[in-house]
């Protein structure tokens, strides 16, 4: 078991599945933001399952398992 575990952490992490990119904008709130994160938990649980999330100085990627998932999400916000 501990060689498993060595080798899974060894193993770079790699995200997989559809990416929605979203971008910081001047003005943008922490209210907006919690909307938005609010919105994809409400519609397809917590990340992990269906969606995982990555945020950066510039911007959060939202990756989705399922396609449909992330024309949806698109949709409601780009």
């Amino acid at each position: 078991m501990t060689q498993t575990l060595n080798n899974k952490s060894e193993t770079p992490s790699c995200q997989q599945g559809t990416r929605v990119r979203i971008f910081w904008k001047n003005g943008d709130t922490i209210s907006d933001w919690n909307e938005t994160c609010a919105w994809a938990i409400e519609q397809f649980g917590l990340p992990g399952d269906k969606f995982t999330t990555h945020p950066t100085e510039d911007y959060m990627d939202f990756y989705f398992q399922n396609e449909c998932d992330a024309i949806h999400f698109s949709l409601r916000w780009l």
